[in-house]
């Protein structure tokens, strides 16, 4: 696994092409869930989620998995959601880039596995598709800014992204998401809120578990 020391600097140009409030089209169907750092975004989606398993939902997107070591954040694993599989995506370094300032080397086996979990191809189809996260990369058209703008195209899925309290206005106005509904990770009942939401905007009703 290398490390790409750019970062995350993808598809500016192929973003650039089809943004355009692309997103606008999913504003009835996009949840952002937002919060300060480490206040337990993953794990409030990754709670909703568990919710969801044998309910009959199609799944499909990226978790980002934090990784810690005495209470210092070491990296992030790249989780599939279709299938589950796990990559390693980033890992801390030393000292920030001289370039970019960033504190994580993206690895190339981390890109390439978010790559093919967030082909339309994949995401199409599923009722549910997760970004996590979404933040400063992506307000500036790099990361998986073209796969989410391609994504939030598509017709049918209910979108479902994870995204930093600092760059939620940002992240609204780059993909046309003003309108969608924002839940507050630290908010009372917000887990509550959260899976409500998922049953109420997800276009296949969720069945009881096991049916």
């Amino acid at each position: 696994m290398r490390p790409l020391l750019i970062g995350l600097g993808l598809f500016p140009s192929a973003w650039a092409r089809r943004s355009g409030g692309a997103g606008r089209l999913a504003e009835n169907r996009a949840i952002l869930v937002t919060g300060d750092l480490r206040c337990g975004k993953t794990t409030l989606v990754e709670t909703c989620l568990a919710y969801l398993e044998g309910r009959d939902v199609r799944i499909a997107g990226i978790l980002a998995k934090g990784l810690w070591k005495d209470d210092l954040r070491t990296g992030f694993d790249l989780v599939n959601l279709a299938d589950t599989s796990v990559t390693p995506l980033a890992r801390r370094r030393s000292r920030p880039d001289p370039s970019r300032k960033m504190m994580f080397d993206f690895l190339e086996d981390g890109i390439k596995a978010g790559d093919r979990a967030l082909d339309p191809r994949i995401c199409g189809p599923a009722d549910l598709v997760v970004v996590d996260e979404v933040g400063k990369l992506e307000a500036r058209g790099e990361g998986w800014a073209a796969h989410i703008s391609a994504l939030l195209a598509i017709d049918g899925p209910l979108f479902l992204l994870v995204c930093r309290l600092d760059c939620l206005q940002r992240i609204q106005n780059v993909f046309g998401l003003q309108k969608a509904l924002v839940i507050d990770a630290r908010a009372p009942r917000a887990l509550d809120r959260l899976c409500a939401a998922v049953k109420r905007m997800m276009r296949t009703p969720v069945k009881p578990p096991g049916r």
